[in-house]
């Protein structure tokens, strides 16, 4: 009895209560699906490393020297996180790379040493065109029906109302040295064989006391038949940020000519020069600036030598190219109308000045022109104008709002402006002199602009407005001319054929 009562209570022993309760610290074995689910979990993460990674890498293959942040940011738009890009960079504008407030700038509003830093005598001052200049040579891009070479012959135009040219130096500042200024280089006894534009009045400074030549334009880059086609100007934007200039650069449309040359990556489209201006036009070249914003960020359209890459928006701002290199900037379907004389039309928001007047309310507006920075943040920013002579204003400057950019722009005369590419990697502007060979030597608008100066003469990812000299004009072009031609109501928005 006694044995086989210890072998049952040995027995019981040796038996496991599988309901009893697991000690601490020891976990039930998963479920079938909760290893499926960790497995899932697990692939989605390796899958999103892998495409993140082979993603990114193609953007960073595609960079042209970019900084690391600009790379990730470029990455970021590509693949639709724009919005997150833009509260980023709000943060860093309103927190990180902020202002000073007061002080005096350290940039000298004097263009003159900068303009001739380098000048020898082997420098030749003025462009002279030749009677047949090289025709350049173009690439057919694949996206396109047709290569087109850039117009180098001023097509004459009847559809657009003529106003005949200024060509009155404008007169000096009092107390102006008489060799500087805004009609330096010209000189009342020298004959006047070229039609051309009057640089505009000085704009006023904000600041009470201005710095020397603060607001004067002053000639730079080579001269066209003798002429100044180019002036530049530096002067405060606002009375708080006093140590910093607003860089302004004038520009006569009688005595250039005005070529969009499309990136190798934006706005998308015909590519026939490989985002470059073609080498045979170097010896031309007077100023070159960025364009507009990546196309999917303009809320516009976009319309390249008869292709409609992207069907242009009514009421947006446009600037717009004829074939006879002239520009116009204005909205569209009220300025602006498609003619067969049209060769490009670049969309890019809202105008961001009207009738003269700025379109910016109040600090809180910057987003409507750029949804980068809202409420007071400062960024580099850019736009250009039309004056009421047909003239274009370029700005590109840093710690600029919206609304001290457009007043900078009222300040010039302007009476419609387009807002163009923004931040401190895409802003550039940039003029020329020229060697005895015809070599172009760059001077940035702003030295603190980034990269290298000849940016927009080689291959680059993003479109430029290139200015170059104008052969005489052909008979009929005698002045720039209106927006709209007088039979505006009865031609379309959108050309005829999309290619």
């Amino acid at each position: 009895m006694t044995s086989d009562s210890t072998d049952d209570s040995t027995q019981d022993e040796s038996f496991t209560d599988e309901t009893a309760e697991q000690p601490r610290g020891r976990h039930r074995p998963r479920t079938r699906g909760g290893r499926i689910a960790l497995g899932t979990a697990l692939s989605l993460i390796v899958i999103a490393s892998v495409w993140a990674a082979a993603t990114f890498y193609g953007t960073w293959s595609r960079s042209d020297g970019e900084p690391a942040q600009v790379i990730v940011a470029t990455w970021m738009r590509d693949n639709h996180l724009g919005p997150v890009v833009a509260q980023l960079e709000d943060l860093y504008y309103s927190y990180v790379d902020t202002p000073d407030v007061g002080g005096a700038p350290t940039l000298s509003a004097d263009i003159t040493a900068e303009d001739t830093a380098g000048l020898t005598d082997a420098v030749e001052d003025t462009v002279s065109i030749p009677a047949n200049p090289p025709q350049p040579e173009v690439t057919q891009d694949a996206g396109a029906s047709e290569s087109r070479p850039l117009p180098l012959t001023p097509v004459a135009r009847d559809t657009r109302t003529v106003r005949a040219p200024s060509i009155t130096p404008s007169p000096e500042p009092q107390g102006a040295d008489p060799n500087a200024g805004s009609n330096a280089g010209l000189s009342s006894s020298e004959p006047m064989e070229r039609p051309h534009l009057t640089p505009p009045p000085p704009i006023t400074s904000p600041v009470v006391t201005p710095e020397p030549k603060e607001g004067q334009w002053q000639p730079v880059a080579s001269r066209v038949d003798g002429i100044p086609a180019i002036y530049v100007t530096r002067v405060r934007a606002d009375d708080v940020h006093t140590s910093y200039y607003a860089s302004v650069m004038w520009i006569d449309t009688l005595l250039t000519r005005a070529v969009l040359i499309p990136g190798y990556e934006e706005p998308g489209g015909p590519n026939p020069y490989d985002g470059a201006l073609p080498e045979e036009l170097w010896p031309d070249v007077l100023a070159n600036v960025n364009g507009a914003f990546r196309l999917d960020d303009s809320r516009g359209g976009y319309y390249y030598e008869g292709t409609t890459v992207r069907p242009l928006v009514k009421g947006r701002a446009s600037a717009v190219i004829y074939k006879d290199g002239s520009v116009a900037i204005g909205e569209w379907g009220r300025d602006l109308r498609m003619t067969p004389e049209v060769s490009v039309v670049r969309q890019n928001l809202d105008l961001i000045v009207d009738g003269g007047i700025s379109q910016v309310s109040n600090g809180a507006d910057n987003v409507v022109w750029g949804a980068t920075t809202d409420k007071e943040s400062l960024a580099w920013r850019a736009a250009l104008g039309e004056r009421a002579d047909g003239s274009l204003v370029y700005v590109g400057s840093p710690y600029l709002s919206a609304e001290s950019l457009a007043d900078v722009l009222v300040g010039a005369g302007v009476e419609r402006a387009i807002v163009l590419d923004m931040n401190n990697w895409w802003t550039a502007g940039f003029y020329f002199r020229h060697d005895k060979n015809g070599s172009p030597l760059c001077r940035k608008l702003d030295p603190a602009i980034q990269e290298n100066c000849d940016r927009f003469l080689r291959p680059y990812k993003r479109d430029s407005f290139q200015f170059l000299a104008r052969r005489d004009p052909a008979p009929g072009l005698t002045g720039q001319t209106s927006a709209i031609p007088s039979d505006a109501a009865s031609l379309p928005d959108q050309p005829s054929t999309t290619p």
